[in-house]
């Protein structure tokens, strides 16, 4: 952010703008670095004066919000200098080096409490935060021995690994994970040097665009499925190919589960198709940008998807094709050293690529709410509230930061639900699959196409309502993410609450957190 300082001539804006910029930066670095090391002093004990000092100023949770509170004082102090007339090139400049400096006292303090902290040591030790471990792990991994069962089909035994997982990896190539970028021609080429923004809303390119995705193809979200589909033949060619009872058992669960919920899968996508009237999917993410999110448009199908997606990838609670307690590990128990891997790594892949999928669909994609092609333009109707110009690669910047956290929060969602849920039985995953994903995403299908003839029956009127609705949509995704972001930080400062229970065994440990609940079996 100092280099930026430099550059602010080059990349567009007024000192004001960029000056908001790095004071809401220093103070953010500020009150987490001051917050971090006041909780390692109220934890181990103050080392030295600095952290006598930090400790002094309070709890953790104290420092966290009071940074909360300065920086929502100095955004409001920051927005009515920038609004008021002549005031930004009176004040614009001494607040935009008055947030560098601030800047560079946090880096220059923060390393002056490392110094601190190794002085007192012979040896300065290294471990790069524990990312040597899992290294490790990896080339131990490559160099264990390779078992190929004496029975089994070999050919095919060897090529159950590939086939499950080069389909996962290529997934992701239909998926723009940033906004188009615009750039000028020259000769009839593309001229990469002649950039002129990121196609979005209020904005789409004239002359050449550069899309962010690996291919570009017309079929659009036809190829995701049809490549996701693969997979069911690598993991029941593992479990035929193994020569193995459970290995067989664990094939055949594997491909009658992603059989049945790619159904409910591809239902669920129908609703929305029918609402962007496109299969292409940057051409979905621009429809969300200048209408509303797809998980308001679409509520019902976000939780079915979510629900199906969670089922193909195999991961828990439906994760029967590869129960330890009833298969040992299912159709890749007579895998090891990197095949095994390759069987590992494709599932996680899937929970990634089924996550950018639903972001793509129903969580805007790269969009964020009140940004668009020139700027943040926070406006309701005809009434702009605010707005502030950015340059394009800010935008491009901001679009893809915004793409990855949402798979993220995806990511971490389906790891809770991991953690959270127990077990289904064969029968009850068949049963939510057909007897009840299934006619509800049809459902949604005919309530989808009730709804849009209904608003294209009742002409302007409605069409007005829905961008009311949608700008509705947008105030409250902005407010939901600013109360999400401090529930987030208050949480992360929170004291732990521990409650031991001291048991004998698992029945007990049961019976105390509230009984279990038996379910009938049935086909």
């Amino acid at each position: 952010m100092l280099g930026l300082a430099w550059l602010v001539d080059d990349l567009g804006g007024d000192a004001t703008t960029w000056g908001l910029l790095f004071v809401q930066g220093a103070l953010l670095l500020g009150w987490i670095t001051f917050a971090g090391i006041s909780r390692a002093v109220h934890r181990a004990g103050a080392k030295n004066a600095l952290e006598q000092e930090i400790a002094s100023l309070g709890k953790p949770r104290n420092i966290a919000l009071s940074g909360l509170a300065l920086q929502a004082i100095a955004l409001l102090i920051g927005l009515y200098i920038g609004a008021e007339p002549g005031a930004a090139l009176q004040y614009g400049p001494s607040i935009f080096w008055g947030g560098a400096g601030a800047l560079a006292f946090i880096m220059v303090s923060t390393a002056g409490h490392v110094a601190a902290q190794m002085w007192g040591e012979d040896v300065v030790r290294l471990r790069l935060l524990g990312l040597l471990h899992p290294a490790a792990d990896g080339l131990k991994t490559a160099f264990k021995a390779d078992f190929v069962p004496p029975k089994g089909d070999q050919l095919l035994y060897n090529l159950a690994p590939w086939i499950t997982l080069l389909p996962a990896l290529v997934l992701l190539a239909v998926v723009p994970f940033g906004p188009t970028l615009c750039f000028g021609t020259s000769g009839g080429e593309l001229d990469f040097g002649d950039f002129q923004g990121i196609e979005s809303v209020g904005q789409r390119c004239q002359e050449s665009s550069f899309s962010m995705q690996v291919a570009d193809l017309n079929v659009g979200i036809l190829y995701f499925f049809a490549m996701a589909g693969t997979g069911i033949v690598g993991a029941a060619l593992a479990g035929w190919a193994s020569d193995n009872k459970f290995s067989l058992l664990g094939g055949m669960r594997a491909a009658s589960q992603m059989v049945s919920y790619e159904v409910t899968l591809g239902l669920t996508v129908i609703g929305a198709l029918m609402v962007y009237g496109s299969v292409r999917i940057d051409q979905m993410v621009l429809w969300q940008a200048e209408n509303a999110w797809g998980i308001f448009v679409q509520p019902l199908a976000f939780f079915l998807f979510l629900a199906a997606a969670i089922a193909e990838t195999k991961r828990i609670p439906f994760d029967i094709p590869e129960g330890e307690s009833e298969i040992v590990a299912g159709y890749f128990t007579e895998y090891a050293g990197m095949k095994f891997a390759m069987f590992f790594f494709s599932e996680f892949i899937a929970v990634v690529s089924s996550s950018t999928l639903a972001v793509a669909l129903f969580l805007g994609g790269w969009h964020l709410p009140f940004v668009t092609a020139s700027g943040i333009d926070i406006s309701l109707g005809n009434v702009t509230y605010y707005t502030t110009a950015l340059p394009g690669e800010a935008l491009a910047v901001i679009g893809v930061l915004g793409f990855i956290g949402k798979i993220l929060g995806l990511c971490l969602l389906q790891v809770f639900i991991r953690w959270t849920l127990p077990r289904f039985r064969y029968d009850q995953l068949m049963r939510l699959s057909w007897r009840m994903l299934l006619p509800v995403s049809l459902f949604n299908i005919m309530a989808t196409a009730t709804v849009i003839l209904a608003v294209a029956s009742f002409g302007a009127q409605a069409q007005e309502a829905m961008t009311w609705l949608g700008q509705f949509s947008m105030v409250l995704l902005a407010v939901l993410g600013l109360v999400a972001f401090i529930a987030f930080v208050i949480f992360l400062f929170a004291p732990t609450k521990k409650q031991y229970l001291v048991v004998n065994s698992a029945a007990r440990y049961a019976e105390m957190m509230g009984g279990t609940q038996q379910a009938k079996m049935e086909a």
